[in-house]
C-alpha cells in the first residue's frame, strides 16, 4: 500500500511538473506577445522620428541638390562664360595693337570683333571698349534676346569718365576682373520695363603699364534667373546683403531695392533673416549659399532655398502611412516570433553568449590592427587604438589628454587642417590623406577618414578618426615620378605636367614657357673625371636649378645631361630672365673637381593661336638650344 501511494505521489509530482512547465511556456508566450507589442510600439515612434529625419535629410539632401546645381551648373557656367568673353577682348591682339599705336586704321577690325563676340552670346546685351579718357570707342549693342547685335554709330558714342563702373575698373590692376551689382536696365534716366535683370563685367586694358581703358560686357541675366526659379520643391531667392530681393518667388517682389516695393527678407523669413545676413548656411526654414565667392560685387548674394510647404507635408504623409503599416505588420509578425523565442529561449541565449565573445574578439582585432583615435571638439585626444599607438610610436599615456598636433608634421600645408575642421564642425564626414609625425621623427601617411559622433539632437559630442597606413605606397608614388641620381621630376612625370599646363593654357587663354636646358661639354667630364663626378655635376646642377625656380615652376630631368622646367603664368620676358638667372648661377658655381661648368638654354612660350602641341614646343624649345649650342654654349636662345 505505501508503494502504491508513493509511485501515485511520483506520478502527481511529475503531472504537476509537467503543467508548470506548460504554465511557464504559456506565460513565456503571453509575455514575449505582450513585449513585441511593446517594442513595436516604441520601435514604430522611432521610426516616424527617424522617417522625420529622414525628411529633413531628404530635403537637405534635394537642397544640396538644387544649390549645386543652381550654383555649380547655372550660375558659374555662365559668369565664368562672361569673365572669359571679357577677358578675351581684353587680351585680343588687334584691340592691344590699337591702344599701344593708336592705329585708327584698326577700328573696323574692332568693331567687327565685338559683333562677332556679341553675337556668339544671346544674353551680352552690350559690350564695349571706353579709352582712358571714359570716352566710348567701340560699342555693340543688342536690344532684346531675339534680335541680332548692331554697332552703335560714333556720333553716338559717349563719355561715361563718370559711370561708376569706369571709375572702379580704372582703379584696378591687370588681369583683374570687375563684376558690377546685378541691377536693372535703365534707359533715359528710368527703369526699362519689362524689366531686364543687368550685370556688368569689366577688365582694365594697359598700354606700356599705364592704364589705356576698360573692356566692358552688360549680361542680362533673365535668362540665367528662370533657370535658378524653376524649382518644384523649394522657393528660390537671391538677395543683396542689406536683405533685399534681387530674385523672389514671385516676381513682382525682385528687385525691390530698384522698385520700390515695400516687401525684404523679414516679411518671407521672420524668425531667420538676422540668421541668413549673418552667414550662417542652415536654419530650422532655409538653406543658404553665399554667391560672392562667384559675383565678386558688392550685393554679396546670398542664395536661399525655403521648402515648399506641399512639398514637406506630402512628405510627412507618407511617413505616417508607413509607420501604421510597419506596426500593423510588426504586430502581426510578433505572434509567431513570441511563440518561438518562448520554446528557444536558451538556444537564444546562448547565441547572445556567442555573438558576444565575437565581438569581443572583433573589437580586440579593431584595436589592435586598425589605427583609430577619439578626440573632444577641441582636438584632444580621449581615446587611441592600439594600432595607433604601434604607428605613431607613441605610448598610449602619452597621447591621451594631447592634441592630435603631437603628430602633426611640419611640411603638412595649414590650409588641409582648416579644410579638415571645416568639414568636421559642418557635422559632415571628412576622408584625405595626412602626412605625420612619428615620435621617433619618422614620416607616415595616413588615409584617414574622420566622423563627428553626435546625440539624438544632432549635436557634436567628439571626433572618431580612422586611418590605413599608406607609407609605402606615398613612398613609390614619389619614387615613379622622380628621377633617381637628381631626385627631380622624371621624364614621364614632366610629360604628364606639360600636357595638363598646356590644357590649361588653351583653355583659360593663359601664359605657359618651356625652358630645355643642355649642360655644356658634359661628356669630357666624364671622360676625364669619370661618370660619378659626372653624376655629381649632374646632381649639384639640378640643385642649383631647383633653388632658383619658382614654387609654381616645374623641373624634371628630360635625359642624360638635359633637364627642362616648365613655367605656367610666364610670358617670353619672364622665362627669358629666368633661364638668363640660371645660366649665370650655374656659370659662377664652384664644382668639386670640375670647377668650371656652363649651360646651353632654349626657350619658348606655348602659342595658343597656332594651336601648339607638346610635339610642337618641344621641338621649337630644342631648336632653340641647338641655335644655343651652335652659336658658342653658355647661352639663352628664345623660339
Amino acid at each position: 500500500m505505501y508503494n502504491t501511494n508513493n509511485n501515485y505521489n511520483k506520478f502527481k509530482l511529475n503531472d504537476w511538473i509537467v503543467m508548470k512547465a506548460e504554465n511557464f511556456k504559456l506565460t513565456f508566450t503571453l509575455y514575449f506577445i505582450v513585449f513585441g507589442i511593446l517594442i513595436t510600439a516604441l520601435s514604430t515612434l522611432i521610426s516616424y522620428n527617424i522617417h522625420t529625419i529622414d525628411v529633413k535629410e531628404t530635403i537637405k539632401r534635394y537642397a544640396q541638390e538644387v544649390s549645386n546645381s543652381n550654383i555649380n551648373d547655372t550660375i558659374l557656367p555662365n559668369i565664368d562664360k562672361m569673365n572669359i568673353i571679357a577677358m578675351a577682348l581684353a587680351e585680343d591682339k588687334v584691340l592691344l595693337q590699337y591702344i599701344n599705336a593708336h592705329d585708327k586704321t584698326k577700328i573696323q577690325e574692332l568693331n567687327n570683333l565685338f559683333l562677332t563676340l556679341t553675337n556668339s552670346e544671346k544674353n551680352i546685351m552690350q559690350a564695349r571698349y571706353i579709352d582712358a579718357s571714359g570716352k566710348e570707342v567701340i560699342r555693340v549693342n543688342r536690344d532684346n534676346l531675339q534680335s541680332l547685335p548692331y554697332i552703335v554709330p560714333k556720333e553716338k558714342l559717349q563719355d561715361k569718365s563718370l559711370r561708376d563702373y569706369f571709375v572702379a575698373t580704372k582703379k584696378m590692376s591687370k588681369q583683374k576682373i570687375w563684376h558690377s551689382n546685378i541691377d536693372l536696365n535703365v534707359e533715359n534716366g528710368k527703369i526699362e520695363v519689362p524689366y531686364r535683370p543687368t550685370m556688368r563685367i569689366a577688365v582694365p586694358l594697359f598700354a606700356k603699364n599705364e592704364f589705356a581703358g576698360i573692356v566692358i560686357v552688360n549680361m542680362l541675366v533673365e535668362e540665367l534667373f528662370s533657370a535658378i526659379n524653376a524649382s518644384a520643391i523649394f522657393n528660390t531667392f537671391i538677395i543683396d546683403k542689406y536683405g533685399n530681393y534681387i530674385l523672389h518667388p514671385d516676381n513682382q517682389y525682385s528687385w525691390n531695392r530698384y522698385t520700390g516695393v515695400k516687401r525684404g527678407l523679414y516679411e518671407d523669413f521672420p524668425l531667420n533673416a538676422s540668421e541668413i545676413l549673418s552667414g550662417k548656411s542652415e536654419g530650422e526654414n532655409f538653406f543658404a549659399y553665399k554667391l560672392n565667392d562667384i559675383i565678386q560685387n558688392d550685393d554679396k548674394a546670398i542664395l536661399v532655398l525655403q521648402p515648399k510647404s506641399e512639398t514637406e507635408n506630402s512628405m510627412k504623409r507618407n511617413n505616417i502611412v508607413t509607420s501604421i503599416i510597419v506596426a500593423l505588420l510588426s504586430i502581426l509578425l510578433s505572434i509567431p516570433l513570441a511563440i518561438y523565442a518562448a520554446s528557444t529561449p536558451s538556444k537564444l541565449q546562448k547565441k547572445l553568449h556567442e555573438t558576444n565573445v565575437e565581438l569581443k574578439r572583433f573589437a580586440y582585432i579593431i584595436d589592435q590592427y586598425v589605427i583609430t583615435a577619439t578626440t573632444n571638439l577641441s582636438g584632444v585626444i580621449t581615446n587611441v587604438s592600439m594600432a595607433f599607438n604601434k604607428t605613431s610610436g607613441y605610448t598610449k599615456e602619452e597621447l591621451l589628454n594631447k592634441k592630435m598636433n603631437i603628430i602633426k608634421h611640419p611640411d603638412t600645408p595649414n590650409n588641409i587642417f582648416q579644410n579638415m575642421w571645416n568639414t568636421i564642425l559642418e557635422g559632415k564626414r571628412w576622408t584625405g590623406e595626412i602626412k605625420n609625425k612619428a615620435k621617433n621623427g619618422e614620416t607616415y601617411w595616413l588615409d584617414q577618414t574622420i566622423i563627428p559622433i553626435k546625440n539624438e539632437k544632432n549635436e557634436i559630442l567628439s571626433f572618431m578618426s580612422v586611418g590605413t597606413d599608406i607609407t609605402a605606397k606615398k613612398r613609390l608614388e614619389v619614387l615613379s615620378v622622380t628621377d633617381k641620381l637628381t631626385n627631380v621630376f622624371n621624364r614621364r612625370k614632366i610629360d604628364e605636367i606639360l600636357s595638363l599646363e598646356l590644357e590649361k593654357s588653351a583653355r583659360y587663354n593663359r601664359d605657359l614657357s618651356l625652358i630645355l636646358i643642355d649642360i655644356d661639354h658634359f661628356k669630357a667630364v666624364n671622360d676625364t673625371f669619370g661618370h660619378q663626378v659626372g653624376d655629381d655635376v649632374l646632381i649639384n646642377v639640378a640643385s642649383i636649378l631647383r633653388d632658383n625656380i619658382r614654387k609654381i615652376d616645374f623641373l624634371g630631368r628630360f635625359g642624360g645631361e638635359e633637364f627642362i622646367i616648365i613655367c605656367p603664368e610666364t610670358d617670353k620676358s619672364g622665362a627669358f630672365s629666368l633661364a638668363e638667372e640660371l645660366r649665370k648661377s650655374i656659370e659662377k658655381h664652384d664644382f668639386p673637381l670640375v670647377k668650371h661648368m656652363t649651360i646651353s638654354l632654349g626657350v619658348t612660350m606655348y602659342d595658343q593661336s597656332s594651336n601648339d602641341t607638346e610635339t610642337s614646343l618641344f621641338k621649337r624649345c630644342d631648336a632653340a638650344l641647338y641655335l644655343a649650342k651652335d652659336d658658342g654654349r653658355n647661352k639663352v636662345v628664345y623660339q
